[in-house]
């Protein structure tokens, strides 16, 4: 291998130097011949390159076939026929569920004029129903950016020589609020502008919006998980409206059964096993087994749990989520020490494992072109020149994930080559105080998709603040892991809770403080946990008056004053309401102020207390008449109705449905209208003599959730 171990971790400090600040980290950001400088793009169309340790399941391998929902073939091409220089597209999905696979059919179709897909609606025996592109079509560049590779000063002076499509993925892992990516660029460059997406759309918008484009067309497609991160939309922050080719993000529509269970069969016939070999005949039980390993369906799993289905017995396994993980997860260590070789396992591991953490930003050195982790296809250049080497993470990010919180065990590996706890550790702390926003994006990923099992990621993430460095991006990424966290994953919660009440002194990062407050106080209610959420809430009061924090104290209390009300503890629910919420009288807290009281009327509507919700319900005209509070008070109208008639009240319910009339037209309160009548004409019917009440579930009461 190019580097020598020497101590356990003093390499990585070199690996870091050469990364960022090597001259042939230098060299290779020059732009040779005086050419117009272009974006580096991966290589992911050499089927004899594809990358990484799982390249079987990663979407670049293509290695199934692909069946995309018409409705998502139809808007692509309404987004790159369009006349505009320059659009914007951001498609969301949770992991694994085919965003990036869409975007390379995307990328396909483009540069090919011919799709390689079909279309869910026709896929089930249909020949020719391909999607073709236009006829006078004219070839388009597109491709996957590669950040890495392409330094801001490119974006600068580029000028595309035809139209183009770059795909920008996981678009939050690349947008930065403020902290440092990463440090040393030889030739002085902003590294906060070098991967920050939301610096490059703007500029690109400057270049369009005066012409430099010329005659062709430039669309930028972003893909993204579905984040509940808080306090951070940057899409709607840094994308112009006139940029962008939906108002809101489209969520990645799902696979149809039928292109699962092809999935699979694709995987076997991979492995070898024809049709009358395969583990699986019937696609009802392959979905049948697929529910149970991943309730969302995604292909992902699909494709997992067809490989686990080829092991010994695995056909008549009950598979869980980490069984088909740890399988796959095993496949590739066994490559690592196949191609790495004896001596060179143990630095390979710990180079991937680097490499995971930050995204494949950290643990590139200088090697030999022949080197066997090269040829292996685990690594790839990172500009295009063969003198930076960059290890590919373990991906897809699932099994990166895995892998970096160890609950796989690393079955297989021989002692001297696992990475144990405190060397694990060590790489963590490591990566932060290198790349600290990538290992930020890396445990937000983490906490989304194994919330479930949050002891894994919140013993590994607080080993990241002993690096001491970027703390506000520190707190920032605790509370969007809190977020994620339910009923069930309340130590976890409390840990990082308690941690960051640890960090600095009572007067710093108020806003983070207030903010995983809120977060623990949703746990707690949700668990019905209210004698543990009034401490932390009083705590809240402590963190001064600022608005950030007065948001997050009338959050929090809208949290306790619905679940209170749930719980039918009515006089702590009104206490909670009169006191907590007695905020300035401003257009902004009214809402949650609405919210709240909803809450308080439902309450009392569900104990039969009708004269106490009907004097409530006279108080929301206060709370103004914004279209929001209107939509409030129909659907809160529409609960009352229910409340009373199925208490036989019908003469208040009918008074309180001709209230609504007075809350406008718009289509939100005409739907709440609506249904209101429906009730009411249910009702009036079962109340016939001689007509048996039939059992009917009203709509839910209006979430009280800010």
């Amino acid at each position: 291998m190019g580097i020598a171990l020497g101590n356990a971790f003093g390499w990585l400090s070199d690996v870091a130097g050469r990364l960022f600040g090597s001259k042939a980290a230098a060299r290779s950001r020059e732009i040779s011949g005086g050419q117009t400088p272009e974006p580096a793009l991966l290589d992911f169309f050499n089927d004899n390159k594809q990358p990484g340790l799982f390249h079987d399941f990663h979407f670049s391998g293509r290695a199934t076939r692909y069946v995309m929902d018409k409705s998502l073939w139809r808007d692509f091409e309404t987004f790159y026929r369009a006349p505009q220089a320059l659009s914007c597209w951001l498609i969301t999905g949770s992991a694994g569920a085919g965003k990036s696979r869409a975007a390379l059919e995307f990328c396909r179709a483009l540069e090919t004029g011919q799709a390689d897909f079909r279309f869910a609606d026709e896929a089930a025996g249909s020949a020719g129903a391909e999607p073709v592109i236009d006829k006078d079509f004219s070839a388009w560049k597109t491709g996957f950016l590669n950040l890495a590779g392409t330094p801001f000063s490119t974006w600068k002076d580029w000028e595309p020589k035809q139209n183009t499509l770059l795909v920008f993925d996981r678009a939050t892992r690349h947008y930065n609020d403020g902290s440092r990516l990463c440090t040393g660029w030889a030739d002085g460059e902003d590294a906060r502008h070098r991967f920050n997406v939301g610096e490059i759309i703007k500029l690109l918008a400057a270049k369009a919006e005066q012409g430099c484009f010329g005659p062709f067309r430039v669309r930028l497609l972003l893909l993204e998980r579905e984040h509940r991160q808080v306090s951070r939309n940057w899409y709607m922050d840094v994308v112009n409206p006139a940029l962008r080719f939906r108002e809101e993000s489209t969520p990645l529509p799902p696979m149809t059964p039928e292109g699962l269970f092809g999935i699979a069969q694709d995987i076997w016939k991979h492995i070898g096993q024809d049709d009358a070999a395969a583990p699986c005949a019937a696609s009802d039980a392959f979905l049948e087994k697929l529910c149970s390993v991943d309730s969302e369906r995604r292909p992902l799993f699909a494709m997992l749990l067809a490989a686990a289905m080829t092991t010994d017995g695995g056909a008549e396994s009950a598979f869980t989520r980490r069984d088909v993980l740890k399988l796959a997860l095993q496949g590739g260590y066994e490559r690592v020490l196949r191609l790495a070789g004896e001596e060179g396992a143990m630095q390979a591991m710990r180079i991937l494992a680097l490499s995971t953490l930050t995204g494949g930003r950290l643990g590139a050195c200088d090697l030999d072109k022949d080197d066997a982790l090269w040829d292996s296809g685990l690594g790839h250049a990172a500009s295009g020149e063969e003198g930076i080497f960059y290890p590919w993470p373990v991906e897809p990010e699932l099994l990166g994930e895995c892998f970096i919180l160890g609950d796989m065990g690393q079955d297989g590996v021989p002692e001297d080559v696992r990475i144990g706890d405190d060397e694990m550790r060590t790489l963590i702390v490591k990566a932060w105080e290198t790349c600290s926003p990538e290992v930020a994006y890396f445990f937000e990923c983490c906490g989304q998709d194994f919330s479930s099992d949050p002891a894994w990621i919140e013993t590994h993430f607080l080993n990241c603040h002993l690096a001491d460095v970027d703390t506000p991006l520190y707190m920032q990424t605790a509370v969007n892991l809190v977020t994620w966290f339910g009923k069930g994953q309340l130590d976890a919660a409390r840990k990082i809770y308690d941690h960051m009440n640890g960090v600095g002194n009572a007067g710093m990062f108020c806003r983070e403080r207030a903010e995983v407050s809120t977060n623990l106080i949703r746990i707690y209610c949700g668990a019905g946990m209210f004698d543990e959420a009034s401490p932390v809430f009083l705590t809240m009061n402590t963190l001064g008056g600022s608005k950030e924090v007065q948001r997050c104290r009338a959050a929090a209390s809208v949290y306790l004053v619905e679940g209170l009300c749930k719980a039918k503890e009515l006089v702590r629910a009104r206490v909670m309401f009169e006191g907590a919420l007695a905020f300035e009288e401003t257009e902004e807290f009214l809402l949650p102020r609405a919210l709240a009281l909803i809450s308080l009327i439902n309450g009392y509507s569900r104990a039969g207390d009708f004269a106490e919700a009907r004097e409530l319900f006279g108080n929301l005209a206060v709370y103004g008449d914004s279209e929001k509070i209107r939509v409030l008070r129909a659907k809160a109208s529409v609960n009352m109705i229910v409340c009373h008639c199925k208490a036989g009240h019908l003469e208040e319910a009918h008074t309180i449905y001709e209230g609504m009339r007075s809350l406008g037209d718009e289509a939100k309160v005409r739907k709440e209208y609506v249904k209101a009548s429906k009730f009411l004409e249910y009702f009036t019917a079962t109340k016939q003599p001689g007509i048996e009440e039939k059992e009917m579930k009203p709509k839910k009461s209006v979430a009280a959730s800010a």
